[in-house]
């Protein structure tokens, strides 16, 4: 959450981040913003907001003649936007999301309006409903207004109200909307200069000067269905005049061109977070934890075929209704995971410790990435029953943007990763009519390799260079002649050519150019830990330890499928096997994971 605290004092700025709190647990909007009109200015300049992601942040200040502030100085109520597409100069609020709806509010006091609070997605995505969300909104600005008033800014000398002249009080209101407070406090100064220490000046989208109101008529709003207007462009503001700033619009996200999200996959298993991630997360909640008064920090990863279990550090062990809150209170934000599907992995700085007892009276969540199908989602919680500084709030939204910052980099990896399975795969298709065996016991035996490369906490890279070398071991077979291949009986020059396999992958794949050893994990994927395999007679921690571990995931999948071995043998023959070739064929440490492995999926039907 950002709050303006050098202007309104941090006492009353902090009291204004109350306020949105009590957005996210009373009304459940994910993403909220308070704006206040500054003193001299017809606009609206932000105080606080919540939720919005480092790149999609709600303008800093509403000009006087903005639409939007024409259509709710109309309405004079608290109203619902469930179909943004209808509304476009929500256009400068509309980023981030796939399908946003608003609930919109002004704050009046003695019959003059100078708040205004934007609501935004509920949680889950339901939709805004007036006759729920009205009475717990006016609620809050009630809570804001005599926020307002006990800070002594009720009574201080008027200015004269720029705003257009406001039409009758009881018009009637539009369906599905309800008055609100009719409070509003007089002569707040500027929050120009904090924002332009706090926030980036690409994020600067609306001027912060003083704003005449131009003698012509607002301008007026086209929605097309190519893309968005020049106004739009400029987040739904005229253009060529100074201080306007555009940013990077997506065509297919705009207010005028609305698509549909990227359905999830219902079938989502589950999944791990790498162990890359693992640690810089153990390592950024740990100095969060060390700089501020927080009892636990939490992160939710969102991937799209995986549902990966929530992360969760904290200085002492957490107990079990410790824990079961974070779940409950990750699942509220997380619209397409429900609770029973999330997992927990914990960390304690003192392990040895007693655990900590108890319950959270107070979270802080924040926004990381948006994603096409979802958000990365940091929460952190404490104790006491009191919300956290502004100090407080701009470290967590420091160091939550250098996290955010590294899992964009490990999606980008991620894509990289999957571009080259995909590589991989489409080489094996190439080869079901000459060998229809090698790709369902390359598949096999890739499944079975990466879950291995997983359970020894190897490196990410290591584990996506494994995953793609295991589909591509045998590749090499396909540069020899089927008919010798499928021959009953086979001479020592036949084998002899078979056991070139491995060399002609290599040089068949050597073109590919993969960014991590896997042409290196193929060639050496027949040597043996003593020394007696092939091609070049490596021995121990000299072989690759990818090549390792396809070399005994390939060797229990030969026996359990029957190749070789007449008739198949069952998994309790195989691991017995393996044991007994564990430090003369495969690396004991190696045999022993698999053990572990398989005794877990045996657990797990």
């Amino acid at each position: 959450m950002f709050a303006s605290s050098l202007i309104l004092g941090e006492a009353l700025a902090n009291r204004c981040s109350q306020v949105l709190y009590r957005c996210l647990e009373e009304v459940g909007s994910t993403k909220g913003a308070l704006y206040l009109r500054a003193p001299n200015q017809g606009g609206f300049e932000v105080v606080s907001f919540y939720g919005w992601p480092r790149g999609t942040r709600p303008p800093v200040v509403i000009p006087v003649d903005h639409p939007l502030l024409v259509q709710v100085q109309r309405v004079r109520r608290t109203f619902v936007v469930n179909d943004a597409s209808e509304l476009p100069e929500l256009a400068a609020f509309g980023q981030g999301n796939e399908w946003p709806r608003y609930l919109i509010t002004p704050v009046y006091l003695v019959g003059d309006w100078v708040g205004l609070l934007i609501q935004r997605d509920r949680i889950k995505g339901g939709t805004f409903e007036a006759e729920r969300d009205g009475p717990p909104t006016l609620a809050i600005c009630e809570d804001l207004i005599q926020a307002l008033r006990d800070f002594g800014l009720y009574g201080m000398p008027s200015q004269p109200d720029p705003v257009p002249p406001k039409p009758d009080f009881l018009a009637t209101p539009l369906p599905g909307s309800f008055i609100s407070p009719g409070m509003v406090p007089e002569g707040l100064p500027t929050a120009s200069s904090v924002i332009d220490e706090m926030a980036p000046a690409a994020e600067h989208l609306l001027p912060s000067g003083p704003v005449t109101a131009p003698a012509a008529p607002a301008p007026e709003f086209r929605v097309l269905s190519s893309g968005p207007s020049a106004q739009e462009r400029m987040y739904g503001f005229a253009e060529d005049q100074k201080g306007y700033a555009p940013i990077p619009w997506e065509a297919d996200r705009t207010l005028s061109a609305w698509v549909a999200p990227v359905p999830v996959n219902p079938e989502r298993k589950r999944g791990m977070v790498p162990p890359e991630q693992r640690t810089f997360f153990w390592e950024i909640a740990g100095l969060l934890s060390e700089i501020l008064s927080a009892s636990a920090v939490a992160l939710w990863i969102e991937d799209p075929e995986e549902i990966r279990p929530i992360l969760a550090y904290s200085t002492l062990p957490l107990s079990a209704d410790l824990q079961q809150q974070i779940l409950s209170q990750a699942a509220q934000h997380l619209p397409m995971v429900q609770e029973r599907d999330l997992r927990l992995i914990t960390r304690a700085g003192l392990p040895e410790s007693p655990e900590l007892q108890g319950a959270f009276a107070t979270s802080l969540p924040l926004v990381l990435n948006e994603v096409p199908q979802g958000h990365d989602l940091m929460l952190v919680f404490r104790q006491e029953d009191q919300s956290f500084s502004m100090s407080e709030t701009q470290a967590i939204l420091q160091l939550g943007r250098i996290l955010g910052l590294h899992m964009q980099e490990a999606r980008l990896h991620e894509r990289y990763h999957h571009a080259f399975l995909s590589v991989s795969h489409r080489i094996l298709q190439s080869s079901e009519a000459r060998l229809p065996s090698l790709r369902p016991h390359s598949l096999a035996t890739a499944r079975l390799a990466r879950d291995l490369a997983l359970m020894l906490d190897l490196p990410t890279e290591e584990v996506e260079a494994v995953s793609i070398a295991a589909i591509l071991h045998d590749v090499g077979l396909l540069m020899l002649d089927p008919a010798m291949l499928n021959k009953p009986d086979m001479n020592s020059e036949d084998l002899r050519k078979i056991r070139n396999h491995p060399e002609l992958a290599a040089v068949f794949l050597k073109d590919l150019r993969f960014p991590f050893e896997v042409v290196k994990m193929i060639r050496h994927h027949h040597e043996r830990w003593d020394g007696r395999g092939y091609p070049e007679g490596l021995r121990e921690t000299a072989i690759p330890i990818g090549s390792r571990i396809i070399g005994l995931i390939e060797a229990y999948e030969v026996m359990t499928s029957g190749k070789g071995y007449r008739p198949p043998m069952n998994r309790r023959q195989v691991q017995e096997e393996l044991q007994n070739e564990s430090g003369g064929q495969f690396d004991p440490k190696i045999v022993e994971a698999f053990s572990e492995l398989m005794t877990r999926k045996g657990e797990r039907g």
